[in-house]
């Protein structure tokens, strides 16, 4: 699994995971510290799920994720073939 990373936004150097924080089922938030030790700098970024490509097989009713035009339109396509079967 590939881990999600950033450049230090000062000196463009790797940065190290150090904490994170679960704010909601949609939003997370990761401090990260630089690696660059004459840098130094710690910063916190968030990480938000922004949209579905690809439905749930069990979706959570509660949790509200807009749809991207892809995956609509392919439920469209697969609840027309749905209805058709006879």
């Amino acid at each position: 699994m590939r881990v999600i990373g950033l450049p230090c936004p000062h000196c463009t150097q790797g940065v190290r995971a150090i904490k994170s924080r679960t704010m909601s089922p949609m939003f997370k938030e990761i401090t990260y510290r630089c690696n660059n030790v004459d840098c130094g700098h710690v910063f916190v970024a968030g990480l938000e799920v922004l949209r579905t490509l690809s439905l749930s097989a069990t979706p959570d009713y509660k949790v509200r994720i807009p749809i991207s035009r892809h995956a609509r339109q392919a439920a469209l396509n697969q609840l027309s073939l749905n209805l058709c079967v006879g």
